[in-house]
């Protein structure tokens, strides 16, 4: 904290600026939810919608709770798996496209690790 004197000798604090409180965009309840239908796999637009929320507002509550923000991608990984997993599962059982779409996944993932690697030397 700075100090400052005037020409007396007197010190006094600097002007704070004005600043609003700080107000949750979403109650506890309504990221409950959200993230419930998440999981259940809904997107943001349509999960939004049946709260009865805005996607900018959903957003803002992502971008300003790092909790929040951590629990959204850690369904969205899950989301992820599970996918993968239903896709491994088809082209096992012969699910000629769901095969291609894997691999095609697998050279685009070996792809971006060896751009990577080449930036970083």
């Amino acid at each position: 904290m700075r100090f400052r004197l005037d020409d007396e000798g007197n010190t006094w604090l600097p002007k704070v600026p004005h600043t609003r409180p700080v107000r949750e965009t979403l109650t506890h309840k309504q990221r409950v939810e959200f993230l419930k239908l998440l999981h259940d796999g809904l997107g943001y637009t349509m999960a939004c919608a049946r709260l009865g929320i805005g996607v900018r507002e959903m957003k803002r509550a992502i971008a300003d709770s790092a909790g929040f923000r951590h629990a959204v991608k850690q369904i969205e990984l899950v989301r992820a798996e599970r996918m993968f997993a239903l896709l491994y599962d088809a082209a096992l059982n012969g699910d000629m496209k769901a095969a291609q779409f894997l691999l095609a996944r697998h050279d685009r993932q070996t792809e971006q690790r060896k751009a990577r690697r080449d930036a970083s030397t």
